[in-house]
């Protein structure tokens, strides 16, 4: 046998023995579903500290999902709901965070996890001419976080949110409100100012000049002499200063205001 034989042999050998130890390797390589609880929390730190949210969140989704009766799940759930909300993924951390004070409402955590799930909510509302269900849904949780006594530190933050999802939610019904005008539906556009009234007036007085205003609108639009000249009188004399009295006051002058 010649030399060239002798070398084609050795090499063929050579990658046999080169994918038997490939396939080695891979044999012993564990997928994450095969590792155990340690180890996947291993992984968790080590990409948590690394910053690689994603493969961290896979890891801690691997813990919650395969050991829910395990010690402590509820601090996997809490951190993987914090990583979902610093990757912007809202909706996901809300139904965690929830699912923590849901679990665990007496946990040191509780508040934070309340205060943390009106956040995610709240970072899901849209524009005043869009669905505002995660506006509602907001002063919901609000609302239940202001009547849990047990809750201060976040409060005053928690007390401006509601303010500002109410005051959206009235923007909303005045945009609808205009929309009705516009196309002469006044019986549909004076529900809504009702509506407005009965449910937001109460806890938002401030709102109140620009309501008055609006009912002035529509008595001039229906030639509603006597409704006008009262809501015109009681902006007057409660809030002679304010711009929505300066407009209502030109509606009778027949100058022409733009909504």
């Amino acid at each position: 046998m010649n030399m060239y034989h002798i070398i084609k042999q050795i090499g063929s050998k050579l990658i046999v023995l080169g994918l038997l130890l490939a396939l080695a390797s891979c044999a012993k390589e564990k997928t994450i579903s095969d590792l155990s609880f340690d180890e996947l929390n291993g992984k968790a730190k080590e990409f948590m500290d690394k910053k690689k949210v994603d493969d961290a969140m896979a890891y801690l989704e691997e813990i919650i999902t395969r050991f829910p009766d395990s010690a402590n799940i509820g601090q996997y759930k809490l951190q993987l709901a914090d990583l979902c909300f610093e990757s912007g993924k809202y909706a996901a951390a809300q139904a965690l965070y929830e699912n923590f004070n849901e679990f665990y409402p007496a946990d040191q955590q509780a508040e934070y996890s309340k205060y943390k799930s009106i956040l995610s909510t709240f970072n899901q509302t849209l524009r005043t001419d869009c669905d505002q269900t995660d506006t509602d849904e907001t002063v919901k949780l609000c609302q239940e976080y202001i009547q849990n006594d047990a809750y201060n530190k976040y409060r005053k933050d928690i007390v401006d949110i509601q303010t500002t999802c109410e005051n959206k939610l009235i923007n909303k019904e005045i945009y609808v409100f205009k929309f009705y005008v516009k196309h002469g539906n006044y019986d549909a556009a004076r529900n809504r100012l009702k509506y407005l009234k009965d449910k937001y007036l109460g806890k938002n007085i401030a709102r109140e000049p620009e309501l008055l205003y609006l009912e002035c609108k529509l008595a001039s639009k229906e030639k509603d002499t006597k409704t006008l000249e009262k809501n015109l009188e009681k902006l007057m004399t409660k809030y002679p200063k304010s711009d929505f009295t300066d407009m209502a006051q030109a509606l009778t002058a027949r100058r022409v205001f733009i909504f």
